[in-house]
């Protein structure tokens, strides 16, 4: 499948002019013709783009805008311009490509902010998914049909969660130097770490390296723990080391480690998926992460 691409458009089209030697009544009554003609054009055109226009919306992000830089577009910046979905997002959806590749939701991105600047696989990744749940809710409606692991009874049970109502987890902490990802904690230890909180592109490159020692070590340990950490610390009592970084992980004590994350997981900005589930088997109720799978984006047609 090959990604058909328009470089040009009749607005950016050259206009070509005339040069007259002398001005007359008569040649000003053709340049008034000329003068008319494309002003119309430009009104008809106006009027039937107009009618082709996806609704947009403003989408609040979790991280407040309080963790880009500067000189970013998105820096302090609490909302986003982002347009419902279209057929022609579907494309996106649904190409062979992209979707072999993993690219395919990134594009989606791209393709429904308003701002252009920006880069979607630098997008913190609780503001990406606020931005894709929305789109999910506004294309395809607030239903999400999902088969789930009943905690009561173990059964997999078809569940339908309300995409709707799900809440969202503003970032409360206030970054050490203002537009850098950069927050501070105080370990019980009495150690003191520096961390930032994950954008997409992180996410992946820790989803990389841990597939890549599964591949080199053959072992059954998943090592997602310490491989997060030792992405999300920056520096430990002022050590920015990476190699220092990776040992101190390794070695530091389980105590620390549950803390930190703790308190890393009730300030995660981000959307809370999670939601309330009863059982129709065994009747138990209770609060469960909701699963993100293909259906989430990929609905089965009705």
């Amino acid at each position: 499948m090959t990604e058909e691409t328009h470089s040009g458009s009749i607005d950016n089209a050259p206009i070509q002019t005339e040069e007259f030697e002398d001005i007359s009544d008569t040649t000003k009554n053709v340049e008034h013709v000329e003068h008319n003609v494309p002003q119309s054009r430009t009104q008809t055109a106006q009027v039937d783009s107009e009618l082709f226009l996806a609704p947009k919306d403003m989408v609040t992000l979790p991280s407040l805008g309080k963790v880009y830089p500067i000189e970013s577009s998105l820096h302090n910046v609490e909302q986003v311009e982002v347009r419902h979905l279209t057929a022609a997002d579907e494309d996106i959806l649904t190409s062979r490509s992209l979707l072999r590749t993993g690219k395919a939701i990134d594009a989606l991105l791209s393709n429904c902010l308003v701002d252009k600047s920006i880069v979607p696989e630098n997008l913190l990744s609780g503001d990406k998914n606020a931005i894709l749940t929305y789109l999910r809710v506004s294309g395809y409606g607030p239903d999400y049909d999902v088969e789930i692991n009943c905690p009561g009874c173990g059964e997999d049970i078809k569940h339908k969660f309300d995409m709707s109502t799900l809440e969202m987890n503003p970032l409360a902490l206030e970054p050490i130097i203002a537009g850098e990802n950069r927050f501070e904690f105080s370990l019980p230890s009495g150690d003191n770490v520096e961390f930032k909180f994950l954008n997409s592109a992180e996410e992946k490159q820790i989803s990389d390296a841990l597939e890549k020692i599964k591949k080199a070590t053959n072992s059954p340990i998943d090592k997602n723990i310490t491989t997060r950490l030792k992405h999300q610390i920056i520096s430990v009592n002022g050590e920015t080391d990476l190699g220092f970084i990776s040992k101190y992980v390794d070695a530091m004590p389980v105590r620390d480690s549950r803390s930190f994350r703790k308190y890393l997981e009730e300030h995660d900005p981000d959307v809370i998926m999670k939601q309330e589930y009863t059982c129709n088997m065994c009747g138990v109720s209770q609060e469960v992460d909701i699963p993100i799978t293909v259906s989430f984006f990929w609905p089965d047609a009705e």
